[in-house]
């Protein structure tokens, strides 16, 4: 295990769930977290989340028919997304958190999309072919992973030869009176909010983000990475100063 996570472990997770491994303690704290996500999520993007998810995908082009794997799909907001510009696509919404899921489907349904699937999965032991997906894109999701590299390797597995592999995460802005304020809205005021409006007497979920971040690779390294393993015509698309990162390769 990366010794990021374990620091989280001992720092957070430990002390709010019981498991034995970093999977166990995050499948735990998104299942608690289910019926709340879309809210927490609307707060810390101002309600801006449905933008980002549009501009992001409208950064890469599909053929006919596209075979789509969103990863860490959560309550399906990419899928859906996906699924409305390009109708005539085979999704599948994988997360390893069935609650998570159970929140998604109904918002399936009542978008009345069809042509998305949700599964329950391991987003680094996927139980897919390789060379299968047009599209393989993970959204806010990739921190989550025991390992970054072994999640874009699994990642880069599954997609076709000259498929596309797409990242969205926050990132960290360069801008060094962005990244202040940045720090003092996500280590500060969030958490502080957020624990009176969302989290009172459990686990803040406001904490995690910050903490997560100290540890997870900038937009720079991350396409540093997706470089050393093969990737190619690698692109970095920067939202809100950099506060949002997005990187889109190919196989």
């Amino acid at each position: 295990m990366q010794n990021g996570k374990s620091q989280l472990i001992d720092k957070m997770f430990s002390k709010h769930f019981k498991a034995k491994s970093w999977a166990e303690y995050n499948k735990a704290f998104f299942d608690g977290l289910a019926k709340k996500y879309d809210a927490t999520n609307k707060f810390t993007s101002f309600g801006t989340k449905w933008i980002l998810d549009r501009k992001a995908i409208a950064k890469f082009q599909l053929p006919q028919n596209a075979k789509i794997l969103d990863l860490c799909t959560g309550t399906c907001d990419i899928a859906i997304a996906l699924a409305k510009k390009y109708p005539d696509s085979q999704i599948t919404a994988l997360d390893a958190s069935q609650p998570m899921l159970d929140v998604g489907i109904k918002k399936l349904r009542k978008a009345k999309i069809n042509n998305v699937i949700t599964i329950v999965g391991d987003a680094l032991s996927l139980p897919f072919p390789d060379d299968f997906f047009d599209l393989v894109i993970i959204s806010f999701g990739l921190r989550n992973l025991e390992d970054v590299e072994s999640g874009l390797l699994e990642m880069r597995r599954v997609a076709k030869s000259c498929g596309l592999v797409v990242n969205i995460e926050y990132g960290k802005p360069s801008n060094f009176f962005l990244k202040l304020l940045y720090r003092i809205y996500f280590e500060n005021i969030a958490p502080a909010v957020g624990k009176v409006l969302f989290h009172i007497g459990e686990f803040n979920s406001f904490r995690y983000l910050p903490k997560s971040n100290k540890y997870f690779p900038n937009q720079l390294q991350l396409c540093s990475i997706m470089q050393k393993i093969g990737f190619k015509k690698i692109k970095n698309h920067n939202y809100f100063l950099g506060v949002i990162g997005q990187q889109v390769c190919q196989k």
